[in-house]
């Protein structure tokens, strides 16, 4: 790049996620002061994939729940981390 021109950098912008990752947060929304950290991913048998999520702070306290379960605002939304 010639001189002058300044540095041009590529911005991208997030596209909301669609599915779950370990290490993925939500809340439950009935419930906003407990946040749940998905710890475990399970596909095997279950026509739609399952994840063990742990209280934060609390990792005594998990919960079994499907993705479908997960992903579904009526129950629980995802924590947006700050970029």
């Amino acid at each position: 790049m010639p001189s002058g021109e300044g540095v041009y950098r590529k911005t991208m912008l997030r596209k909301p996620k669609t599915g779950v990752e370990v290490g993925d947060r939500f809340i439950k929304t009935d419930d906003k002061k407990d946040v749940w950290i998905v710890t475990n991913q399970w596909d095997g048998k279950y026509p739609v994939p399952h994840y063990q999520v742990v209280m934060e702070g609390h990792e005594t306290r998990r919960r079994t729940l499907s993705q479908t379960v997960l992903l579904d605002p009526t129950y629980y939304t995802r924590v947006v981390e700050a970029p």
